[in-house]
């Protein structure tokens, strides 16, 4: 492919969810022309994603509140997140929730202190909510920044360093011509990779691809076995979030005969009671809890069974009595999308959802390359083998103005450094040669994607083990042998395609060898070889490439 545009700005920022927009217009506000890519439109990746009525932020209460909610962050954690990210998080949260109207979002503060996912301390919970309305709000608000270019439909597909530094990056535009952007930093904000899975609960442009970006370029990777799986709707309205407070009026979940599936898989001395009360206080699944019975007896009926059509819900019909809000707001949510839990047949199945972990950062969103940040879910920081409900959205503020403010203060010292056009292009080819084998009759990108999205969901669920991880990365390697990405970077129509296919082997891989090397079960991660917490595990696993060799390291 031949460079169709060159672009100059001061930083390009990928990605145009709540990280994405309040770096920018951080940025913006201390002069800096910014490029703001997206793969879809503005304001999108799961920020954006309708998947459920509202999303929540925790701020802290008061002072005395600070070592509690620090305490609460520890406990969740296992010992895998970073102390001081949470410490910053803690302090500086109550002043970035007054920022949010700046970035188009007007949160709801709730009357109440209530208890987060996985918190044992109730505190203050701003809600944010309507997101056509904050989608509308942005549009307004950005033509107050016109040093911001908004780029949408476009995918970064590689970033360019020269001297160790970032220099820039070649992006794909909505044509699929191929754009240089010359530049002085990088803020990676694209978001998880929860459609690297068959069934998840993210939009298709939360696919990984700012990990393998990162990776690529020299930075490191972290706790990235910690992934959320959380119960979706498969029917009456197939990829809906499931609220799991509403199984405080759950009598139980069956099968097709009617059969309790849950009672199969309790051990003694556990009840279906018991079970389901501890369940209604968590979205994702957690080994840490009595609670996990729920998912694993889900998940494993699901294998038994090859069955992906979930299980039923069987209700009290006293759920529709209670008027808080904590049930109103969703069940009001559920009936505009035409869904009763009493009326209809209610079935569900895991969901991969959100990731713990990412690239590793400081407290100022440094990826340990000149020039790079990251911020968001794609970052590691304060999540750790849990993540306590309500940090993620307030994450996105808190470090994305950390960022931003260090960014600027980096890109005032920097100078444009020169590119090699052609040097870089030939790098480009070189990148699509190692997945290119020359095979005749080449799985299209496509194909590749949805049989990494089934081997991924069957072996890199809820339920994982040695034999089944490591078949899944030689099924990964036979996909890699049987796809010619040449063919499909200068096909049109593909390029993008045809990245996204090669993110998803790299990625895949990564997050199979990342499960398989951590030999214990720890908050989101569950080993059935190795069901129990392990001490000599008590550190955080690191995935780095040297000389093009994947390393992983616990440390």
């Amino acid at each position: 492919m031949k460079i169709k545009e060159r672009l100059s700005v001061d930083v390009l920022v990928v990605g145009s969810g709540i990280a994405g927009l309040k770096t920018s217009m951080e940025l913006s506000k201390d002069g800096h022309k910014v490029l703001m890519a997206t793969k879809t439109q503005l304001c999108s990746g799961s920020s954006f994603y309708p998947l459920k009525a509202s999303l929540g932020t925790q701020v802290t209460k008061d002072n005395d509140d600070k070592n509690v909610f620090l305490q609460d962050i520890e406990d969740v954690s296992h010992n895998m997140h970073d102390r001081e990210m949470a410490k910053i998080y803690v302090e500086e949260i109550a002043c970035r929730v007054n920022e949010y109207e700046e970035i188009g979002i007007q949160p709801t503060k709730l009357s109440d202190d209530r208890k987060a996912c996985f918190a044992k301390h109730g505190r203050k919970i701003y809600m944010l909510k309507d997101w056509n309305k904050i989608r509308e709000n942005v549009k307004e608000i950005l033509l107050d920044h016109p040093n911001i270019i908004v780029m949408e439909r476009s995918v970064v597909i590689s970033l360019i360093k020269k001297n160790g530094k970032i220099a820039g990056a070649f992006l794909l535009d909505k044509e699929d011509n191929l754009i240089l952007i010359q530049c002085k930093a990088v803020i990676l904000a694209s978001g998880g990779f929860g459609n690297i899975y068959k069934h998840n609960l993210n939009p298709n442009d939360v696919d990984g691809s700012g990990h393998i970006l990162a990776l690529e370029a020299g930075a490191s990777l972290i706790n990235m076995e910690f992934i959320q799986f959380i119960p979706g709707f498969t029917t009456p309205k197939y990829k809906t979030l499931f609220g799991e407070h509403t199984l405080t009026y759950c009598k139980d979940f069956v099968d097709g005969e009617g059969n309790s599936i849950l009672e199969r898989f309790l051990p003694d001395g556990v009840s279906k009671q018991e079970c389901l009360a501890v369940r209604s206080t968590h979205g994702p699944f957690t080994n840490s809890l009595v609670s996990k019975y729920f998912d694993i007896a889900m998940m494993k009926e699901i294998i038994n069974t090859k069955s992906e059509a979930g299980f039923e819900l069987v209700y009290n019909k006293d759920i529709y009595e209670d008027k808080r809000d904590f049930y109103s707001i969703y069940l009001n949510w559920l009936n505009e999308r035409g869904i009763n839990l009493l009326k209809d047949k209610v079935k569900i199945a895991p969901f991969a959802h959100a990731s713990n972990g990412g690239v590793k950062i400081d407290s100022f969103g440094r990826a340990g390359v000149e020039g790079l940040y990251a911020v968001g879910e794609l970052a590691g920081g304060i999540e750790g083998a849990n993540r306590l409900g309500g940090n993620s959205t307030g994450a996105c503020m808190v470090f994305g103005k950390r960022t931003a403010e260090d960014c600027s203060e980096y890109v005032k010292q920097s100078d444009y450094l020169d590119i090699d056009e052609q040097g870089e292009i030939d790098k480009l080819n070189k990148q699509v040669a190692c997945f290119s084998t020359g095979v005749h009759e080449s799985l299209t990108p496509n194909e590749i994607m949805d049989a990494i999205r089934d081997i991924m969901w069957y072996h890199g669920n809820i339920i994982r083990n040695e034999e089944n991880l490591s078949s899944a990365i030689k099924k990964i390697d036979e996909l890699h042998y049987s796809f010619n990405m040449s063919f499909y970077f200068t096909k049109d129509g593909e390029p993008k395609s045809a990245f996204k296919a090669r993110n998803f082997l790299l990625l895949s891989k990564l997050l199979l060898m990342a499960m398989l090397e951590r030999k214990e079960s720890r908050g989101a991660h569950y080993r059935e070889d190795y069901p129990q917490e392990d001490v000599r595990f008590n550190k955080r696993l690191f995935i780095s490439l040297e000389d093009h060799e994947t390393k992983l390291k616990f440390q």
